[in-house]
């Protein structure tokens, strides 16, 4: 009745008796009433309320109503359920009430004062729940549902107070609307893209200007008729109270919401999409062209596109029975045309919500969309643009777990990669992957793993297989495993590099792995295309993984020997496969490095025309920063000049190329390139003898031991067949080295440095003949101290070179003493008795050397051997108790008896005490001793 008596009272009368009304506070003690027709009565009173208000402003006396807001949670509450209301209780009579109160708040928010966002906030929340209402009873909820969109479309219209802030209030009520939008439910969907389409309509009204984009002056077939009755004259306000900015209508956003609905399971659904669309965009291209813009060509196409659009939508009212496939593909190329740049990317960024969609027919429709935008304008998108499209269809790939749906994903970011930056995707990917291995128990995700199908992917496409592999070498190639492999010089403790490059090389590893799996035929081709970048880099990462396992870590190293092996496995090289598994884990010593050798030979022997492409790759490794790389393109590239028969002018870059790494900071490095540059084949070595000889000589006096073993060993070889021209020059400088050598603790390093010189002396009747002969008898004295090693192979080679030194000395009598059982047993006694032999020789046939051959044989007194120590002692007392030159017996005879006194007392070893004796009794008994026993004699320990 209070109601019904402010609608008919006189405008000029109705604010004072309204104000008086709500002021008294009555509607407040009507709020706890109970029955339906008790809470409509209160919520028409509070319409009727509004009614007035209107109705006095028709008749030109406006005014607000007051306390508006409050008026309007009297009716949210009204509308509500009892708490002890049951379910089933009086379901039509609570629905009729929810419908009037809807209304009623229809009329309230049209009222001035404008909402805030508050109360607005408020309503949304209490009414938009309507929209999940059962459809039945139909003729009580349909019209509840149409109220709701009135009094969304009401809000919508009188709470902004410009273009952008009824744009800004647009897109709120549209996100809120969206959890319906993308329902399950059929009748969700179709209601809210009802109100959707209904609020476009209404909040068209306000964006219509007659203002033509193109800039046509009068009419235009660009602009459709205004109804003025229906969008109202807003000629005298500014535009800025009319008109939003294009960009305040978040299209991108709205887009990717809305297209995929064009493929809907329900028919109404996929028909108010696409006037959904062409609402937004009609709105959008009746906007007033800015001064500053220039649309050119472009708004003639947006145009036709439109157009066509509405087409589309004319013959979906037409025609019912029209393929929806068909359809689709037609709005998606129409609303493709439609964007601007910054709307595609937009759309496309937002593509992860609609591809995880509940209805299935859509988050197809929202691949396909996506799959057509960037076909057709992926060059507009900058890397950026694309990385985070990648970024967006990798988030719906693992949420996606329908294996069909993963699939089409995974080919939207195949077409991505192919449209438009290939690297920046497969960056994308692979960064994905790695933070997945990380963070997550890839074996157990349901549905697998998508960046395992995502390299599957790759592998199988027809376009992309081969960009992905050689990616993906490249991702290998540029991350350094170690940070202390990553500085020539610094390799003594690697450590492990940083954790994004980590997960990236781990990921870059089991892409790998997938490709050589998974690829199939295509697959298979790609890496028969690659198979020379591809092994080079799975043996440089075979290095690395190497050097983590000496620190130990072994997991790199096991992950990178499952990609090899199945490398093996995809290109049919099934005995690499067998060095693998045999030695693939052994790193010990030089295992790794013989592993890689023979790795090599297998390839030479099976894929001989792969091996000048892979030389190549290896030539250029060896300039990494990374030092067990550089190892192990030096044990490949060793191992492969040995078949460079036919590599031509390559052979020469090889060569040249092995002779620069001679000096790298690596000692396995230097010793490699060595070894490869004696491997040369017989038939090109004699072009490149001295260039071979030089380096040789360079690294006998390498500072680490290992070099300088390599280097003896190399020179053994080269010996055998190079011509006198090469030797000569540097003869001299190789005897001074060896015999810098003869005196090493490493036993093998002696005996070849024995042997080496035996074979210099094939070298040694030229015109260097006298200088040589200077430096074996420099060396005599060693090699027969040396006959009696205490390691086998330093006594034959001493016994070897000793024969081969003999003609050179131009002495007859040793001869004979070769023959003897002494000089070839390995008994003490034999030794000591060819020791007297040959001391007699020296003594008759060159007593000019004595002097020199006691001084040396003095020296080595303090040799680190006791036995060497042994054999100075009596090979020096032999030569004296020979002597005739007073000068040798004044000048060593004291010294000698000194050290044989001062050892026979002091030393430890059993058989240095056994040789003074014997020694001090030879020189007793000699003939000689007369002249020195009154010599004063100093005692040395």
């Amino acid at each position: 009745m209070y109601g019904y008596a402010a609608k008919y009272a006189p405008s000029t009368v109705i604010e004072a008796r309204i104000d008086a009304l709500i002021g008294t506070n009555m509607l407040s003690r009507l709020l706890h009433v109970r029955h339906p027709t008790a809470k409509q009565a209160v919520i028409t009173a509070i319409d009727l309320l509004g009614r007035a208000v209107i109705n006095a402003a028709e008749n030109g006396s406006s005014f607000p109503l007051k306390k508006r807001d409050q008026l309007l949670d009297y009716i949210l509450t009204l509308m509500g359920r009892d708490d002890d209301e049951n379910l089933s209780d009086s379901t039509l009579e609570l629905l009729d009430t929810q419908a009037r109160a809807l209304s009623a708040c229809t009329t309230l928010v049209s009222v001035e004062p404008k909402l805030t966002i508050e109360t607005r906030n408020h309503v949304l929340k209490a009414t938009l729940g309507f929209f999940a209402l059962p459809n039945d009873p139909a003729d009580v909820v349909d019209p509840l549902i149409d109220n709701l969109i009135t009094l969304l479309c009401a809000i919508l219209l009188t709470s902004g107070e410009d273009g952008r802030s009824r744009a800004e209030q647009l897109l709120h009520i549209l996100r809120q609307i969206d959890q319906y939008v993308s329902s399950a439910a059929d009748y969700q969907r179709r209601r809210g893209f009802l109100a959707v389409h209904e609020m476009l309509l209404k909040f068209r009204t306000v964006c219509i200007t007659g203002h033509c984009a193109l800039g046509c002056q009068g009419s235009c077939t660009h602009i459709k008729p205004i109804d003025r009755n229906l969008h109202g004259n807003f000629s005298n306000l500014p535009s800025a109270f009319v008109l939003p900015s294009r960009e305040a209508l978040s299209l991108g956003d709205r887009v990717i919401t809305y297209l995929p609905r064009c493929a809907d399971t329900n028919a109404e659904v996929r028909k108010v999409s696409a006037q959904i669309l062409d609402q937004l965009f009609s709105i959008s291209l009746s906007l007033q062209r800015p001064a500053t813009s220039t649309y050119g060509v472009d708004i003639e196409l947006s145009y036709s596109a439109l157009s066509s659009l509405e087409d589309v939508i004319a013959i979906l009212r037409s025609d019912a029975s029209i393929d929806p496939s068909e359809v689709f593909n037609r709005v998606i190329s129409s609303v493709c045309l439609l964007l601007t740049k910054n709307e595609l990317v937009a759309t496309l960024h937002g593509c992860t919500a609609a591809i995880c969609d509940k209805v299935k027919q859509s988050a197809e429709g929202a691949i396909q969309a996506v799959i057509e935008f960037v076909t057709t304008r992926g060059n507009e998108l900058s890397e950026t643009d694309v990385s985070r499209t990648t970024q967006a269809l990798l988030m719906a790939t693992g949420h996606v777990t329908e294996k069909h749906l993963r699939q089409e994903t995974l080919a939207a970011i195949s077409s991505l990669a192919e449209s438009t930056s290939s690297k920046v995707v497969f960056n994308e990917v692979l960064a994905t992957a790695g933070r997945d291995i990380v963070t997550k128990d890839i074996s157990r995700l349901r549905g697998g793993w998508p960046m395992q199908d995502a390299f599957y992917a790759f592998s199988q496409h027809t376009v992309l297989s081969s960009s992905f592999l050689e990616h993906v070498i490249c991702v290998l190639d540029q991350y350094p495993v170690l940070k202390a492999d990553s500085e020539k010089g610094d390799y003594s403790s690697p450590s492990v590099d940083g954790h994004i490059d980590d997960e990236v090389l781990h990921a870059a590893i089991v892409a790998l792995t997938a490709f050589f799996r998974g690829g199939g035929k295509i697959g298979k081709k790609a890496v028969q295309q690659n198979y020379a970048s591809v092994l080079a880099e799975l043996t440089l990462q075979l290095g690395s993984c190497h050097g983590l396992a000496k620190c130990g870590q072994h997991e790199p190293l096991r992950a990178l020997l499952t990609a090899f092996q199945i490398f093996c496995e995809c290109v049919g090289d099934l005995e690499m496969g067998k060095i693998l598994a045999r030695d693939g884990e052994q790193n010990e010593n030089e295992r790794w490095i013989n592993l890689i050798g023979d790795i090599a030979g297998c390839i030479s022997i099976k894929r001989p025309k792969e091996v000048q492409r892979i030389c190549v790759i290896f030539s250029k490794s060896l300039n990494r920063h990374q030092r067990y790389q550089r190892e192990a393109a030096a044990a490949a590239f060793s191992e492969f000049i040995r078949y460079s028969d036919s590599f031509g002018s390559l052979l020469e870059q090889m060569v040249e190329v092995l002779c620069l790494h001679v000096t790298d900071e690596s000692p396995t490095v230097r010793r490699l390139c060595l070894r490869g540059l004696v491997q040369i084949p017989s038939i090109q070595m004699l072009q490149y003898t001295s260039q071979v000889l030089g380096v040789i000589l360079a690294l006998l006096d390498d500072s680490d031991e290992s070099v300088q073993l390599t280097a003896v060993t190399c020179l053994l070889t080269m010996l055998e067949s190079s011509p006198n021209d090469a030797v000569d020059p540097i003869l001299l400088s190789l005897s001074v080295r060896l015999r810098n050598l003869q005196i090493s603790m490493n036993p093998k390093m002696r005996a070849n440095a024995f042997s080496a010189l035996g074979s210099l002396c094939n070298y040694g009747t030229g015109a260097q003949h006298e200088a040589f002969l200077e430096q074996v008898h420099a060396i005599i004295p060693h090699l027969v101290l040396h006959l009696h090693d205490n390691d086998v192979i330093v006594r034959q080679a001493c016994r070897s070179t000793l024969r081969r030194i003999a003609p050179l000395l131009d002495m007859e009598g040793l001869f004979p003493l070769f023959n003897m059982h002494c000089f070839n047993y390995d008994h003490r006694t034999d030794y000591e008795d060819f020791v007297r032999e040959l001391t007699k020789q020296f003594a008759q046939h060159l007593p000019s050397r004595v002097d020199s051959y006691m001084a040396l044989a003095i020296q080595a007194l303090d040799a680190p051997w006791p036995i060497i120590q042994a054999n100075a002692i009596y090979f020096s007392s032999c030569m004296l108790s020979l002597s005739d030159d007073q000068h040798i017996l004044t000048l060593y005879y004291p010294q000698v008896f000194g050290t044989l006194v001062g050892k026979l007392s002091k030393s430890t070893d059993a058989s240095v005490r056994a040789t003074c004796s014997l020694a001090l009794g030879l020189l007793l008994k000699s003939s000689k001793s007369i002249s020195w026993k009154a010599a004063p004699v100093d005692c040395v320990e």
